[in-house]
């Protein structure tokens, strides 16, 4: 069987590719098990000075995959529980961590980047937080980590109306860090985690713990909400119709049950 997260360390830095193309890069829950041990170990290791993570082919992550998830509300909250659990371990490295995103970086996936210290996107790239348009509440952190990025109104737009915006409209608003064209993309992330490697490790270290933690002083009560919210949801009649119509390929009608 192929693997589904692929690691290479070279000079200092360390890639990590989920590895699922045919899948759109999908995540699943065995991979995000992996995926924080992955980040657990790398947190541990002097050598690595900066950590980019990226989607293999032309995707970055559509976030997860729902085809293999079970929508009982109980085991929802602990895959949510274990979902965010992941994005912390991401959001609080000692290294920081880059998220090359090409494609589409959609739900999770779009979460997945905002726990990363940058992003950085091709211009042709789409992000968003389609979920609500699926009778489905975003909640792996874009609640609260999408805000202190865009603004209140913005994050509001985002997870309310759930549309989508290409790499360019995602720097203009600051989603992003730096946009690129699709053939640059590549060597500019690369570029950027040779700077980073470059700084003393400690000082960047203490200056990120110095920045989530002023921004983000009551992040914990803000990822419980959300969890609570969107195990909520999983009871309600929309979800079910949001979820059938996705797989049926129609347009959902909901009726606020």
């Amino acid at each position: 069987m192929e693997e589904t997260l692929l690691e290479k360390t070279s000079n200092h830095i360390t890639t990590i590719t989920i590895n699922r193309p045919k899948q759109l890069n999908a995540l699943t829950p065995l991979m995000i098990t992996e995926l924080e041990q992955k980040f657990k170990i790398l947190g541990e290791d002097k050598e690595v000075r900066a950590i980019i993570i990226r989607g293999q082919g032309n995707t970055f992550c559509a976030g997860v995959d729902v085809k293999g998830s079970s929508y009982n509300p109980l085991n929802s909250r602990v895959f949510l529980k274990d979902f965010n659990r992941m994005l912390k371990t991401i959001e609080m490295m000692p290294q920081p961590t880059i998220a090359m995103i090409d494609g589409s970086a959609v739900s999770g996936g779009l979460e997945l980047a905002l726990a990363c210290t940058f992003r950085i996107a091709a211009k042709n790239a789409k992000l968003g937080l389609p979920e609500i348009k699926l009778g489905l509440v975003a909640a792996g952190g874009a609640t609260y980590r999408l805000p202190r990025l865009v603004g209140f109104g913005r994050a509001v737009e985002m997870c309310l109306l759930g549309d989508l915006m290409d790499g360019e409209e995602a720097g203009d608003c600051n989603l992003v860090n730096f946009v690129v064209s699709n053939e640059a993309l590549a060597d500019r992330t690369e570029a950027l985690a040779n700077r980073l490697v470059n700084n003393p490790p400690i000082a960047m270290s203490l200056v990120k713990d110095a920045l989530y933690s002023a921004s983000a002083p009551h992040v914990d009560n803000s990822a419980l909400m959300e969890i609570l919210s969107a195990s909520v949801n999983h009871y309600t009649e929309d979800k079910k119709e949001g979820i059938e119509a996705f797989f049926s390929k129609r347009k959902p009608t909901f009726i606020g049950k």
